[in-house]
């Protein structure tokens, strides 16, 4: 599989199911020297396209699931930046606390999930993406969003001002902010007093679509991680 390009600026290598692999995102903004990489999934192919890069390389990750981080063990890169709680598994990188702006016009930012502690999202210009971080969290055989960590990220997906979010492991990777708002919109209108998760098992098509809707979620909401 060859790199997508967005933009001038921006490419990515899409996710693949075997081995299970993360959308891995390639940005070298207009004027530096620097390629941003978020995420460095675990095929063979994403690696190699990650040590091929030429010049300076910051990778950022968005969370700590192995699909997402392994490659790790097997590219060079300049920087790295993660979460608190991602740094538990990767055992290095500079930690990102809050909002962190560079020169380039790079934004990483930490985001609330229910689907993993800590994670984090980059913006650039037209784009935020998002890795999993808008995701269902399994507990048994229950997909489920923790009602207070959804409001929160609703709130943070509200501030960005990039229009387009990008999705990890969905067949749309680009998706418009507003229809995607949309839908945790309507999932946390499902939300009852006194109960402090959502039950969304029956909001998803196998293909993890939403039902009954042109929106999608991605084959992600069926990724049990």
């Amino acid at each position: 599989m060859s790199l997508i390009k967005l933009t001038p600026e921006i490419s990515y290598l899409p996710s693949v199911e075997n081995p299970l692999s993360s959308d891995v995102v390639f940005i070298k903004p207009e004027g530096s020297d620097t390629t941003w990489i978020f995420d460095v999934g675990t095929s063979s192919e994403a690696a190699q396209l990650i040590n091929a890069v030429e010049g300076p390389k910051n990778i950022v990750i968005s969370h700590f699931h192995p699909d997402h981080i392994l490659n790790l063990i097997k590219v060079k890169y300049d920087r790295l930046y993660v979460s608190k709680y991602t740094k538990k598994y990767t055992r290095a990188g500079e930690v990102v606390d809050g909002d962190q702006l560079f020169p380039d016009g790079i934004k990483i930012s930490q985001i609330p999930s229910s689907h993993s502690k800590g994670s984090l999202i980059i913006e650039y210009k037209d784009y935020a993406f998002l890795g999993d971080a808008t995701y269902v969290r399994f507990r048994l055989n229950a997909r489920e969003y923790n009602v207070q960590l959804l409001e929160q990220m609703i709130k943070k997906l509200e501030e960005i001002n990039a229009p387009n979010f990008c999705l990890s492991h969905d067949k749309a990777f680009v998706q418009p902010k507003e229809s995607v708002l949309r839908i945790y919109r309507k999932i946390l209108a499902r939300r009852t007093n006194g109960n402090p998760t959502i039950n969304v098992n029956d909001f998803f098509n196998e293909d993890g679509g939403v039902k009954e809707s042109e929106d999608s979620l991605g084959n992600n909401a069926k990724v049990k991680l």
